[in-house]
């Protein structure tokens, strides 16, 4: 019933924050000690466009927050894998179709849907333990089928200037 994000091919299931209204990046910042965050400026999932999450690939282990390696593993996706995203108790399916390694002010990979109907993506640092450079792992929706998504209304949240990073 709690918003999750799903990937069992890297064995994780880890909660998702879908009510920040901001992307100020201490405010996500912070929220990453609880799990992984939806970007607001993004579309939610069961919507058209790009849903867009970031977790944490590594961080100082004396820090808190049990989610500080969430993604750590992300790298190991590859095209066909399938991963979820739970919200509002319903499950939603997107299979790995693309991933890139961006720099943190390539902000246009949170609006990004490559020419498909309905993605996600999955948003870490790379290399782990480093800020230097962002991975990002495009899934396209596959259940259900995007025909009966709704149309997203525009995001009053401002996209940030950079993607969010490991923190201090």
């Amino acid at each position: 019933a709690n918003p999750t994000v799903i990937v069992p091919k890297i064995g994780i299931q880890i909660p998702v924050d879908f009510t920040l209204q901001t992307t100020d990046e201490k405010t996500v910042e912070n929220a990453l000690n609880n799990g992984v965050v939806h970007y607001a400026s993004t579309v939610l999932p069961g919507q058209n466009g790009n849903t867009a999450l970031f977790g944490h690939s590594s961080q100082n282990i004396f820090n808190n927050g049990k989610y500080k390696f969430a993604f750590v593993r992300l790298r190991e996706l590859t095209t066909g894998d399938i991963f979820y995203i739970t919200n509002q108790g319903k499950a939603y399916g997107y299979q790995v179709f693309a991933r890139e390694i961006v720099p943190p002010s390539q902000v246009s990979v949170l609006g990004d849907t490559k020419g498909e109907l309905a993605t996600a993506v999955l948003i870490t640092c790379d290399p782990p333990g480093f800020s230097t450079n962002r991975l990002v792992v495009w899934g396209k929706q596959i259940s259900p089928s995007p025909s009966q998504n709704t149309t997203a209304t525009q995001p009053t949240v401002a996209e940030p200037q950079k993607i969010t990073s490991n923190g201090p």
